[in-house]
């Protein structure tokens, strides 16, 4: 083990110098009633080159049950839940000696998960139609390990797909590539997703609730519940073709097949959330005028900076936000001129100061930060 270089990502438990995520498959039933998803993942691993052979596997964990871990055959393995840090658990799982000698294994996971962060659990009262209950994850930017056991890194990529059972009145969406047709089982709504694109695992993402769509592109929906569902369509209508028409022409191929579009309840605490082909946005967007739509581009240019092109550990955030923030004044010059792209660094940059002058320290540090923010905005 000692002549294998381990990949340094301090929010991670997961040993990725020795295997590296190849596709997850999650198998999941959502049961409101106890705020409860119980299933399992299915993890294809495929081993690191030159790697020696390795005892176990280390996959991230937090507030999670294991109920019981197979390999293919299958062979019941015994695993272990480690303390790790601040940022939840290690799931150490043991290998008989036959599958550490296999350059791909398959690790089946059964658990249930409902407590942890990335599991948001709304009542009727949090939601706009005040009617049913709702369900979203959030797994930016360490927090899908509370979701399913995975190597929680953005410094490792990988496709995944899953199999998804809601209550009968209840809708699902997940950022994913493509979807299949919704089927009726036992009072249940099974509805199946797969992405093709290898991502960062942060990035999947669903959302379980009353929950309806219309189109707004010739490769866009907007998704919300009924009652937001016009106000949604027209503010985002044609905007999100053009924005995404000027991202491609200035960076390239859109890869993700659609961009759709989540309007989320009104007790959503972000301005949106860049989950790959269904971009999670807060309901203050719909103004009636379009005038905050820029929100959308933003989330949109992450679609080449971050989502496809992403840092390699969470120290470097700033480069996925920064060139994301690049690319849209890119986008933004092409659609409204560069008179106003000024007028919004402008902005920026004003609130930018503002926030430096209210948090920062009145110290070295604190000088220093807004000397290379003057030096970078002469």
């Amino acid at each position: 083990m000692a002549n294998v270089k381990r990949h340094e990502d301090p929010t991670s438990a997961s040993n990725m110098d020795f295997y590296s995520p190849v596709h997850y498959h999650l198998d999941l039933t959502c049961d409101f009633q106890a705020k409860r998803l119980r299933g399992s993942v299915e993890v294809t691993l495929s081993k690191a080159k030159g790697a020696a052979l390795c005892s176990n596997v280390i996959l991230d964990s937090q507030d999670i049950e294991v109920h019981k871990v197979e390999a293919q055959g299958p062979v019941a393995l015994p695993f272990e839940i480690r303390p790790f840090r601040k940022y939840g658990s290690a799931l150490h799982i043991e290998l008989t000696d036959d599958v550490q000698k296999l350059s791909q294994l398959k690790l089946s996971i059964s658990f249930t998960a409902g407590t942890g962060a990335a599991l948001c659990w709304l009542d009727p009262i949090q939601t706009a139609g005040k009617k049913m209950p709702y369900l979203y994850t959030q797994g930016q930017p360490v927090l899908n390990r509370s979701f399913f056991p995975c190597m929680d890194s953005p410094s490792v990529k990988s496709t995944w797909s899953a199999s998804i059972k809601v209550p009968e009145g209840f809708n699902v969406v997940m950022s994913a590539s493509h979807w299949e047709s919704p089927k009726q089982s036992a009072g249940y709504l099974e509805c199946s997703f797969d992405m093709d694109v290898a991502i960062p695992i942060y990035l999947v993402a669903m959302a379980v609730g009353d929950i309806s769509s219309k189109e707004i592109g010739p490769r866009s929906r907007v998704w919300t519940e009924p009652c937001l569902l016009d106000k949604a369509q027209y503010e985002f209508q044609e905007v999100t073709e053009q924005f995404l028409s000027a991202g491609e022409h200035l960076f390239g191929p859109y890869v993700w097949t659609r961009y759709d579009i989540l309007v989320m309840p009104p007790s959503f605490p972000y301005g949106g959330m860049e989950n790959p082909c269904l971009t999670f946005v807060t309901p203050t967007l719909l103004v009636g005028d379009r005038s905050l739509v820029d929100v959308i581009m933003h989330e949109i240019s992450h679609s080449w900076f971050g989502n496809l092109v992403t840092n390699a550990s969470w120290s470097e955030f700033w480069l996925n936000e920064g060139l994301t923030m690049y690319a849209q004044r890119r986008i933004c010059t092409e659609i409204l001129g560069l008179s106003f792209t000024c007028l919004e660094a402008a902005t920026g940059k004003a609130l930018l100061m503002k926030d430096i002058d209210h948090f920062g320290e009145v110290c070295m540090a604190h000088q220093q930060a807004v000397d290379v923010v003057k030096f970078w905005t002469v």
